[in-house]
């Protein structure tokens, strides 16, 4: 290794890291990290729930401080130092800071600015006060706020990853909490089906949710008044606008590097930009998807950290260590639930050119003989041709994480539905059941690709219901269940009693069968069949038509 100097612009989650690991990798090597801001290394994804009281010191989201991280990795570290431009033919980036213009040499640079904050045309925003969730800084005068004027209610305009974290850290504040999320449902990036039972739990906690809807227009009137597309208006104390990212590219773009097709900048898969003297990484890159080998934007702390760690390798070493791409795995929680998706959805997998299906199914986390187990609700889309597993999203209040971290590995790894089946998960009744939900998934996906399965989707059975106006369809739950709800129309047959009452199931049209998510539901299609039937079961069963329903 040389001496060779590397310069980092950038903090947190790609440029810390990537710092960091040009390090490790060489003690020789001369690393400067420039940050506008005043914070190096902080968890920002920690920020509502230090702002909401769950996370209670702050020192707890400071993971470094510029002297710690200094001190650690002997790394020259400049705070409230701005990157204004860059000469890539002197090799030299201008600097901006309190004490004036400069400039620093590089051999090698690495472009870690992240995100820049979408800000919605909403009339009045330029002169009405708001809050965002995305710095140290941002988080103290939230705290400040709240302290010293005692607001009782905030408006947070934006309903996905940020939003409803914040919408959470202002309930636990005690603040009458609204959500405004312009898209027909909160968190845009998972499966409506999925999203919903996020979405209920959240306002079944006190947190009011307006869909479908965008604020029109602010303004500040002894509280801020919020107007929206609805004609509603809502008074508030707090406005927040948590309305995502796109990729900074200003310093990028002023230098003359290469812009990729999504609008973040261009690197190859060592994260080396159109300059093979400059990197890049983090939410200031577009990225590959895996899975369909195109290019796409995801701001992500995951992705930026492991691009980070590749540029600083490659940056000291000239290396060629890959950065393989990204799938879009992710996870939002409010209060004890939670939602999660890895992969691609099946509309995306459609746009990406699949012959795709998918398959509901839902299940307890652990074995429901066994105190405390909750459901978990799992859509699992994959290739029909091949089985191979394209995606998943899930909703519950425990155990949705670990399964849809499996999926996101069996996709990593290139798995199908059939190893679904098989696949061998730790057990004991406390922590899952002998059948997991993802060997059911595997189950219900296989079957069908076999063509033994005969499902038909809640989607499917609604637009029948809405066609046919005389659809047999049978209840295969028990008595007490299917009055407690049903579908319109159903009779119901107990699965245990249905070889005594095959008379009143016609056998000379299809007949659609349908339980509370899909398994005894089965069972009813095996025995229908293999006697001759044309039965068809909804997968998820009433649980997933019920959601669709709700949604179509």
């Amino acid at each position: 290794m040389d001496n060779r100097k590397i310069v980092v612009i950038g903090g947190v989650a790609a440029g810390a890291t990537a710092a960091a690991k040009a390090r490790r990798t060489s003690e020789d090597a001369d690393i400067s990290l420039l940050e506008k801001g005043k914070y190096i290394s902080f968890a920002n994804c920690g920020l509502p729930y230090y702002t909401g009281g769950t996370i209670e010191s702050r020192n707890k989201i400071l993971l470094h401080t510029p002297k710690s991280y200094g001190g650690r990795f002997n790394v020259d570290v400049n705070v409230n130092t701005e990157a204004v431009d860059i000469d890539r033919k002197a090799k030299k980036v201008l600097l901006s800071s309190k004490e004036g213009e400069g400039e620093i040499e590089y051999d090698r640079l690495i472009i870690a600015v992240g995100g820049k904050m979408i800000i919605p045309p909403i009339e009045g925003i330029d002169n009405t006060p708001y809050f965002t969730m995305r710095t140290v800084e941002d988080a103290d005068s939230v705290k400040e706020f709240i302290e010293k004027s005692k607001p009782k209610s905030a408006v947070i305009i934006g309903g996905g990853f940020i939003g409803v974290e914040t919408a959470e850290a202002m309930l636990h504040c005690g603040l009458e909490t609204t959500i405004v999320e312009a898209k027909p449902e909160i968190m845009p990036n998972l499966p409506q089906v999925v999203a919903m039972n996020l979405r209920e739990y959240i306002e079944n906690s006190g947190v009011s949710v307006k869909r479908g809807v965008f604020a029109s227009k602010v303004e500040k009137d002894g509280g801020i008044k919020v107007s929206l597309s609805s004609g509603e208006t809502i008074e508030t104390d707090m406005l927040f606008l948590c309305t995502g990212v796109l990729p900074n590219t200003d310093l990028a773009e002023k230098a003359g590097l290469r812009i990729g097709e999504t609008g973040g900048i261009w690197t190859d898969d060592t994260m080396r930009t159109s300059d093979p003297e400059i990197y890049a990484a983090g939410d200031a890159v577009e990225k590959l998807n895996r899975i369909t080998r195109k290019k796409v934007l995801l701001p992500l702390a995951g992705p930026a950290n492991r691009e980070g760690r590749t540029a600083g390798y490659n940056s000291v070493t000239d290396g060629d260590v890959k950065f393989p791409g990204v799938i879009g795995t992710s996870i939002v929680g409010f209060g004890e639930y939670c939602a999660a998706c890895t992969g691609l959805t099946y509309e995306k997998a459609l746009e990406a050119g699949y012959d795709a299906e998918y398959v509901y199914t839902e299940d307890a986390d652990i074995s429901e003989y066994y105190p405390g187990f909750n459901f978990i609700f799992l859509k699992t889309v994959y290739e029909k041709k091949t089985g191979k597993i394209l995606g998943a999203a899930a909703s519950g209040k425990t155990g949705v994480d670990k399964r849809i971290d499996c999926i996101a590995t069996a996709i990593t790894g290139g798995l199908t539905v059939y190893d679904l089946e098989h696949l061998e998960l730790a057990y004991a009744p406390q922590f899952a059941a002998a059948k997991d939900n993802l060997n059911l998934a595997g189950f219900a996906a296989s079957n069908r690709l076999r063509g033994t399965g005969y499902i038909i989707t809640p989607e499917e059975m609604l637009e029948i219901l809405r066609k046919e106006k005389d659809t047999q369809l049978v209840d295969v739950r028990t008595k007490m269940e299917y009055r407690h709800g049903r579908i319109d129309d159903a009779v119901n047959i107990y699965v245990n009693e249905l070889r005594k009452n095959l008379d009143k199931i016609d056998k000379s049209r299809p007949v659609y069968l349908y339980c509370a998510v899909g398994f005894r539901g089965y069972i009813a299609l095996r025995t229908l069949r293999n006697l001759g039937y044309e039965a068809y079961n909804i997968t998820g069963g009433i649980e997933a038509f019920n959601r669709i329903k709700k949604i179509l």
